[in-house]
């Protein structure tokens, strides 16, 4: 069994931590002890005088975590900007090593770890020298990538896929998510066979748009459910 995943999208507010969540969720159910982990999140916000990282507290909340947040989040930043920019901002650096570190020994303590990126492959960390495709280089996890249903979709995974081979990365599978029944035309019929066809990576579901599922108001209703039912959760146990 593979110790982890890397999950990163297309681009920003894909629905990573949608998936990250729910996919943990599932496989908890299941028996399967995963846990999910957030090194860099920026966007983080102020509760009671503590810098709460949504991502983490999200998955506690969806996939019942018991883990403290320093065990599922390492560097948490107030600006909603690149974590390479908002740990400038806040008089803050992210250093790689340390963040390689703490991914590593989360993959040491569990049997199952996801690692949600922030943005897409190509989005600095500590900086243009070191970004997400880096640390999953590091780190040497196979990536699941989180896409869009609608137009756009093609072009911007099938360069997320290439931009990973660039740097030797191995994707296992694509999840596509937020899909509107009433907005299920001919490009989102079409989409995932033509992804499927131009990347030879798999399309292991396609999750609906559930509106019962807010990271930001911290709802989750239906969410493991739902990804229980649409994804292939079983072939990433099994990969």
């Amino acid at each position: 069994m593979v110790k982890g995943y890397l999950v990163t999208g297309t681009d920003t507010g894909v629905g990573k931590t949608v998936i990250t969540a729910g996919l943990t969720g599932v496989w908890r159910r299941h028996g399967v002890p995963a846990v999910a982990i957030k090194p860099v999140q920026s966007g983080a916000v102020l509760r009671n005088g503590d810098l709460i990282p949504e991502d983490v507290a999200f998955y506690r909340l969806a996939a019942g975590l018991n883990e403290p947040l320093d065990e599922l989040n390492l560097y948490r930043f107030a600006p909603a900007v690149s974590p390479h920019l908002a740990a400038t901002l806040s008089g803050e650096k992210v250093l790689p090593a340390r963040l390689v570190h703490f991914c590593r020994e989360a993959l040491q303590r569990h049997r199952l770890t996801l690692v949600e990126g922030a943005g897409g492959l190509g989005v600095p960390l500590s900086g243009p020298q070191f970004t997400l495709a880096d640390l999953c280089r590091e780190l040497a996890l196979p990536i699941l990538v989180v896409a869009r249903p609608g137009l756009g979709s093609i072009n911007h995974t099938v360069l997320t896929v290439s931009y990973a081979r660039s740097y030797g990365l191995k994707v296992t599978g694509i999840i596509i998510n937020g899909l509107r029944p009433e907005a299920v035309g001919p490009t989102e019929k079409d989409n995932p066979g033509v992804i499927e066809t131009m990347t030879g990576v798999p399309v292991l579901g396609i999750v609906p748009y559930l509106p019962g599922v807010s990271v930001e108001e911290g709802r989750a209703y239906g969410l493991v459910d739902a990804v229980e039912r649409a994804v292939d959760w079983r072939a990433l146990l099994e990969a």
